[in-house]
């Protein structure tokens, strides 16, 4: 990144180096003053104007004199044989642009006589420029307008003697501008190349985040599918509770049981088709039921966002693992199915039997079922033998 923006702020300099004018940051402007005798007024007539421009190579001093110009119809004063139409001195040559290059046109002045040169532009370019005349540096020259040249031409064309006086004027404050304009450049260069650090830094993060969760989404998944694939399988036979008529059907594909379907025994003991929960818990990682947290019992901690819902899971000291369900209210089905689950993990001959055996949990306090959820603990099989006790009334009741 520091090597291209390095890379970048040498083309910057380049660029700007190249379009930089030297010339231009040099220029001073020129004074122009007229004088002429007006014959249909009477009058001498006074014009000034700073209008011209010194050249690159000029003397900046003062310069003044009757202007004269070509005597030839080409007033371009390229040929060596040029004359002009005034040779006492002090006198300015009046010279048009074009034909041949700037220091011809002063030397050939300088020749005759001449103690400046007024250069004025082609016709249809007005404005002045910065003459490079290497070679020419004696006398004064400047360059004008293409307008005001061809003025002072008619002028002097129709007979009239016009006196030119040039004074230095303003130095154009252009080189101050150079170190402006760097300032800003290299001030923008600066902040673009914050802004795109930022934004490839940004993304770069948010690519090696993204990378990671999916890699770790990944990881998670394998576990808790090999998670789920070593929870108790149970294949269900002829005369299973599940099977009968008032046997229950699966809550994720709402079909009937029917003997020979293969049931995954949740550790919550609700069962249920296996090619129907286990791509259930591979999204949720729920109990469908009792939203038990099935995948957090089986030691395989899932991405909270990944989840709809989560139930925290806790050991009970002393016992086997135990999974605490949260239930809205114990009066509806869930409470129910929760039972019927149960029983067809134990079959009907041992939920027959367990239904006569004395619960040990008669000292429980009651639960208020008005003000607040109840708790439903399931313990697995060999370690609560009161359990069937407890939710045999249940299951009672909604026979």
């Amino acid at each position: 990144m520091k090597q291209v923006g390095q890379l970048w702020f040498f083309c910057l300099l380049v660029d700007f180096l190249i379009s930089f004018d030297p010339t231009e940051a040099l220029s001073v402007t020129a004074s122009v003053s007229l004088f002429y005798f007006n014959s249909s007024s009477n009058m001498t007539v006074f014009e000034h104007c700073e209008c011209g421009l010194y050249g690159f190579n000029s003397p900046l001093l003062s310069a003044q004199g009757l202007v004269g110009i070509p005597t030839s119809d080409n007033h371009q004063a390229c040929d060596k044989n040029t004359e002009f139409t005034v040779t006492s001195e002090p006198w300015i040559a009046l010279i048009e642009r074009g034909d041949c290059n700037f220091t011809e046109k002063i030397q050939m002045a300088t020749r005759r006589g001449a103690t400046a040169a007024v250069i004025y532009n082609s016709q249809g370019i007005g404005n002045p420029l910065v003459m490079l005349h290497p070679g020419a540096e004696k006398i004064v020259a400047i360059m004008i307008g293409n307008l005001k040249g061809m003025e002072i031409l008619r002028r002097i064309q129709s007979g009239m003697q016009v006196t030119m006086v040039i004074e230095v004027g303003k130095k154009r404050s252009l080189s101050m501008n150079i170190f402006t304009i760097l300032f800003i450049s290299v001030s923008f260069f600066i902040v673009a190349a914050a802004t795109l650090g930022c934004y490839v830094s940004y993304s770069a993060r948010r690519l090696i985040v993204a990378r990671a969760q999916s890699r770790e989404q990944r990881r998670l998944r394998a576990r808790a599918k090999k998670a789920i694939e070593e929870m108790q399988l149970r294949t269900l036979k002829e005369g299973d509770k599940e099977t009968g008529p008032d046997g229950d059907s699966c809550v994720v594909c709402f079909e009937q049981y029917k003997p020979n379907d293969v049931m995954r025994v949740l550790t919550c003991n609700h069962v249920f088709h296996k090619t129907c929960i286990d791509p259930w818990l591979l999204e949720h990682g729920t109990c469908p039921l009792c939203k038990c947290d099935i995948l957090k019992v089986l030691g395989v901690e899932m991405d909270v966002e990944t989840r709809s819902e989560s139930v925290q899971a806790s050991g009970s000291s002393g016992q086997g693992p135990v999974s605490t369900v949260t239930m809205v209210n114990e009066d509806d089905n869930l409470s129910e199915t929760a039972s019927s689950g149960y029983d067809s993990v134990q079959g009907p001959d041992e939920s027959a039997q367990e239904a006569q055996a004395p619960s040990e949990n008669d000292n429980t306090p009651p639960v208020n079922e008005e003000s607040q959820p109840s708790t439903v603990t399931a313990l697995s099989q060999g370690d609560n033998p009161g359990f069937e006790g407890d939710e045999t009334p249940v299951s009672e009741g909604r026979i």
